[in-house]
């Protein structure tokens, strides 16, 4: 295996980095080690909390450099320079032109300067042609990523300290679903913000030892199916309340794919229509009665 590229001498082991979100606090803590996902192991310290008590707003994660890289299948031959090529040596100079003969005048006037020789141009070296970039398609089934993906989740979950088993829930677009008798609350976290995070981790990890992008969707004892059927459920509620009421009525902050769920569920409703407010992390969906 190639050395790694940086001197682990003078970097340090592991850091502790905070961010809006658990994926900026992962990119900071990255960037203070100088090392990359595969490099280290990710503990989240915290997913942040509610903004409206100005407590734990803040993400926290802890990055611990690893003695070996998790993607070990990773080719060594990618991290060697490439080999000398013709086209990166640089050709040697031509030699300078040679001056000019002065030419003999009468001798009343002085005799003219020479020339001076032409400038003669350094030669440049030609670029390599540029690498044509892999295909950047989304990959969301196929063995291989189940492959990587499985390894992946037996491995995080160890570390994280969770006695689990993995079930595979679909095969196109990849799903799992996490069970055990464990006590997995800090693993989903608020609304299901820590599973969230966790779920990105792993897809950026899978990416990274596939080559591109991927999306697989994990959940953990089944929380997102039954968090689905509530929301469901409250849409229905809300909706037949601001019918009766001919009031809108204004749910909490969700995340976009929650906000989806609501807008889904009463999107044939005659009676009421459904649109969002607010920015970012506060963004809420409005039931309001049709006009």
């Amino acid at each position: 295996m190639a050395d790694h590229p940086t001197d682990s001498s003078d970097a340090p082991e592991s850091v502790e980095a905070a961010g809006a979100s658990v994926e900026d606090a992962l990119r900071q803590a990255l960037r203070q080690l100088n090392a990359t996902i595969d490099d280290v192991d990710v503990e989240i310290l915290s997913s942040g909390g509610s903004r409206l008590l100005r407590r734990d707003a803040e993400a926290r994660v802890r990055v611990v450099r690893r003695e070996r890289p998790f993607s070990a299948t990773i080719d060594e031959a990618e991290h060697e320079p490439p080999a000398e090529t013709e086209s990166q040596v640089e050709p040697e100079p031509e030699p300078p032109a040679r001056a000019a003969e002065p030419i003999e005048v009468p001798a009343d006037p002085p005799p003219a300067e020479p020339p001076a020789p032409e400038p003669v141009a350094e030669p440049v070296a030609e670029q390599p042609a540029p690498r044509p970039r892999a295909s950047r398609s989304l990959v969301e089934s196929g063995e291989e990523l189940q492959d990587i993906v499985e390894d992946l989740l037996v491995g995080m979950l160890d570390r994280m300290g969770f006695i689990a088993e993995i079930e595979l829930v679909d095969e196109d677009p990849l799903a799992y679903n996490v069970v055990g008798d464990d006590d997995f609350s800090k693993l989903i976290g608020r609304h299901g913000s820590t599973l969230r995070s966790f779920g990105y981790l792993i897809n950026l990890m899978a990416g990274r030892q596939l080559g591109q992008p991927c999306r697989v969707l994990i959940d953990v004892n089944s929380y997102r199916a039954r968090r689905a059927d509530h929301l469901r459920e409250l849409a229905e509620t809300l909706a037949d309340q601001v019918d009766e009421t001919q009031e809108p009525v204004t749910l909490e902050s969700m995340p976009a794919n929650e906000r989806r769920l609501i807008h889904v569920a009463l999107a044939d409703d005659e009676s009421v229509r459904t649109y969002s407010i607010g920015e970012g992390d506060e963004r809420r969906v409005v039931i309001s009665p049709k006009a």
